[in-house]
């Protein structure tokens, strides 16, 4: 459910030219294809989803002991129910700790305690290191806000052809955010494991490839018997 609203924020927003805000919701389903190709990896894959999901639930009362902290800096009462579930924190979710650099401890930031870096370095999928460094890392000043994402328009030229100039460039912008959109929602479409993957679906990630690939990118594994070799890759050894 969440890739495919994803996919349909993406189209509402490209339809009036807004990609530097799409990008923001196309970096959410490369990460989230991220966990779900090491999920389904993992060489058990019932204790990697009970991991996953005992790491949502923390996240989940995390965020509401912060919500509690606030009502009660604003004199409002604080549901006994939701105070109580604050016990939890301190009681069933203690694997999720880890030593800080400066020795103190604090709750560990992903569910399978590797960075989506760590996680597009181990993929089976030769062109995840490319993705995060070409897209992922890039998309992020956009995401953010950044300065680097403001500061080309700052020093566009002005001179007759400036109009056209930025119309293209938001074209190739809007290409490479609906391409690698429809790109990752099919492959994690394919990580579900009751899918089978097709000719039809092959067809067009290997359709999706050629527009985005170059000579010097690594090959793809787009034929369906590929694909599906490639899907259930364990992780090796060292790198879980």
């Amino acid at each position: 459910m969440r890739g495919a609203n994803s996919v349909k924020a993406v189209r509402v927003l490209l339809e009036q030219s807004h990609w530097e805000h799409a990008v923001g919701v196309t970096r959410q389903l490369f990460a989230l294809l991220m966990n779900m190709e090491h999920l389904g990896a993992m060489e058990d894959r019932r204790e990697g989803t009970l991991q996953f999901a005992r790491f949502g639930m923390l996240q989940m009362l995390r965020a509401q002991q912060r919500k509690a902290a606030y009502e009660r800096e604003k004199g409002r009462p604080v549901d006994a129910h939701l105070a109580a579930m604050m016990e939890h924190l301190d009681n069933d979710f203690m694997d999720f700790r880890s030593n800080t650099r400066n020795g103190s401890t604090g709750w560990v930031t992903t569910w399978c305690r590797r960075t989506t870096s760590a996680l597009a370095d181990a993929s089976a999928d030769p062109m995840r290191p490319y993705q995060y460094n070409l897209l992922y890392r890039v998309w992020s000043e956009q995401s953010h806000a950044a300065p680097g994402a403001l500061i080309a328009d700052l020093f566009r030229e002005a001179d007759d052809g400036w109009v056209e100039r930025a119309i293209a460039d938001d074209d190739r912008s809007i290409i490479d955010t609906i391409t690698f959109t429809v790109m990752f929602f099919l492959r994690l479409w394919l990580e579900l494991s009751h899918v089978q993957s097709d000719e039809r679906t092959a067809g067009w990630l290997s359709k999706l490839s050629s527009m985005s690939g170059g000579p010097d990118l690594p090959t793809r594994p787009w034929r369906p018997e590929e694909v599906v070799a490639q899907r259930f890759s364990p992780v090796h050894p060292g790198t879980a």
